[in-house]
């Protein structure tokens, strides 16, 4: 590796990964409000809180990563064509494909990365995040004894009046259903004048304490004789709580490997083969658009001025943003059995990587003005040629007024 490429990666390296994380972090401030909303009054919210970001942490790189290697690069490009260390370097015989190569590594090791994070710990960390909602969910009545508001909780359905003076809380209401041999065959209403919430010291389960309360039950349509009242009850967290599901029921949270063997649906039955293959399919091109991205995001960063631009910036943006759902819809479109589900993918990818050839030849080995600087001279174009006719049609229509 030469000096001037190893200066070129040590530079983008340094843009990229910190896209990466600036990208992952703005992601999860949307998202952490959410989980700050389930765990506030869980037994241990650091804990869970701390398991459900570290869960979502893949899939949000898995979209961190396309867009920081693609801003990274026009930046590093950008700024190394406004300090004239560009002009410099193909004026001294380098080429354009030569200090593309820096950012060809970064793209092929993120690529390696991209088909592991894609293949296992995202589908892996969506389903685990989704169990932990569901145990946390379950486990915590402060979650459910919300003021004014009907909460289910497996079997149970709590409503919570207004705080009362201390730590207890009233009235308080409570739904349960009664389930028989697998069959639901009646319900159990709760109700309590106040109820007061605390936690075991030897296991941290949460504990209701009702006092002044009454009981009833219906069965089969038909209440039974009589009612329970009493004076103090207790009802533990963890008495309705029921196992999450097991993982495959969605496609998105089995591995890449487990597409792959369930190709022809004999695997996973749930899953519906087309929309097996088509997720397949996405996620082998998503590694694959990286290698791809380096041979537009340079053309993107080319300015041979000294003035800073955004163009690229805001270009490669918009193209990144509608690239990605170009290939969601194609992806839809072979899931909905359409069209087969490869075609969806590699038709988009096989568009851009000509697309990609095209730009980077000309900007490689053709003079002239970098491709952003001619896009934007042939908008100038179209605007005066625009301008021009408009003003033509108005004379003709001021000479007509005036015969």
């Amino acid at each position: 590796m030469g000096g001037l490429n190893r200066y070129i990666l040590k530079r983008a390296a340094i843009s990229i990964g910190g896209l990466v994380i600036f990208a992952c972090c703005v992601l999860l401030m949307e998202r952490l409000l959410r989980i700050f909303e389930i765990v506030s009054n869980s037994a241990s919210p650091a804990t869970d809180a701390s398991t459900m970001i570290i869960n979502l942490l893949p899939y949000y790189l898995g979209m961190a990563v396309p867009m920081a290697l693609l801003l990274g690069t026009i930046i590093t490009v950008d700024r190394l064509s406004r300090s004239s260390e560009l002009t410099a370097a193909l004026g001294a015989g380098v080429s354009l494909f030569h200090m593309t190569k820096p950012f060809l590594w970064i793209a092929a090791f993120l690529a390696i990365i991209t088909i592991f994070i894609e293949g296992y710990m995202q589908p892996v960390g969506r389903y685990e995040y989704r169990n932990v909602v569901n145990r946390v969910k379950q486990q915590s009545f402060t979650a459910a004894l919300r003021e004014g508001t009907f909460t289910p909780v497996g079997l149970r359905t709590f409503f919570a009046g207004t705080d009362l003076p201390g730590s207890a809380i009233g009235p308080i209401f409570i739904h349960e259903k009664t389930i028989m041999n697998g069959k639901e065959t009646g319900f159990r209403i709760t109700t309590a004048s106040q109820g007061k919430l605390i936690i075991r010291e030897e296991d941290g389960s949460p504990v209701l304490q009702l006092a002044n309360g009454r009981g009833f039950q219906v069965q089969d349509n038909q209440q039974l004789g009589g009612e329970l009242s009493f004076d103090s009850s207790a009802i533990a967290g963890a008495a309705s709580i029921t196992e999450f599901r097991i993982r495959g029921d969605d496609e998105r949270e089995m591995t890449s490997l487990e597409l792959f063997k369930n190709r022809t649906g004999m695997f996973f039955p749930r899953v519906d083969q087309n929309t097996n293959n088509a997720t397949l399919h996405l996620r082998l091109a998503k590694a694959a658009l990286l290698l791809l991205l380096p041979f537009i995001a340079v053309p993107f960063g080319l300015n041979y001025g000294r003035n800073p631009s955004s163009a690229g910036i805001f270009v490669g943006v918009v193209f990144l943003v509608s690239l990605q759902k170009m290939l969601e819809f194609g992806q839809s479109l072979g899931a909905a059995g359409k069209i087969p589900p490869w075609l969806g993918i590699w038709g988009i990818m096989a568009v851009l990587a000509a697309f990609a050839f095209i730009l980077f030849r000309k900007s490689a080995y053709k003079m002239g003005q970098p491709p952003l600087s001619s896009f934007a001279q042939w908008i100038s174009n179209m605007q005066d040629t625009f301008r021009a006719r408009v003003a033509r049609i108005r004379q003709r229509i001021a000479g007509v007024e005036n015969a």
